[in-house]
């Protein structure tokens, strides 16, 4: 009778356990959005707002799901230093992430495009190793930089463990289109 009451009391408790577990991993299908007072953005609601993602003062979002080694951010690079500016930034941030890390990959040609919101953008993707102390890890990055109408340039970053891309790439993709001007809204 002891055993009896033990395995409902603990049945219980595991059940209960199970459904907190279920529903604290479930995330809303809505997006998030960050704004300030020139720009907003949609990222995936299961990326969560840190201030560890990326060391740059410039940066002025930084998301991440640990638990699902998924990060995004948004990078401030100001107006477009001369004429030639655009393609100047672009080269210039590509090149350093490749010097950064441990057999790059290119892992799609890089694209010219121009979004709905009438952003110019340049997208890079690329794969590579980045270590840690204990273990190396190859994750892909999806490189976006952007010019806004007004010549501002912003850029978007998001990188996965590349074995998930599958998963989550498009998310941060889409993420990375809904970039908007408050002045073109």
């Amino acid at each position: 009778m002891l055993h009896q009451i033990n395995f409902k009391k603990y049945g219980l408790w595991s059940m209960l356990c199970a459904l907190f577990l279920f529903t604290a991993c479930r995330y809303s299908k809505e997006p998030k959005t960050f704004e300030n007072k020139d720009i907003s953005i949609q990222f995936p609601s299961y990326l969560f707002e840190a201030d560890d993602v990326y060391p740059a003062k410039n940066s002025i979002l930084q998301a991440k799901n640990e638990y699902r080694d998924v990060y995004f951010i948004l990078v401030d690079h100001g107006p477009k230093p001369g004429a030639q500016g655009f393609e100047l930034m672009c080269d210039s941030i590509f090149n350093q992430l490749k010097r950064n890390l441990k057999e790059p990959n290119i892992e799609a040609k890089d694209t010219l495009f121009t979004t709905v919101n009438q952003f110019k953008v340049k997208e890079y993707q690329l794969s590579g190793i980045l270590s840690s102390e204990k273990q190396d890890h190859r994750f892909q990055f999806v490189i976006d930089v952007f010019e806004a109408p007004n010549g501002h340039i912003y850029q978007t970053a998001g990188w996965l463990l590349r074995t998930k891309r599958d998963l989550w790439l498009k998310d941060l993709q889409t993420a990375a289109y809904s970039l908007q001007s408050k002045s073109t809204k």
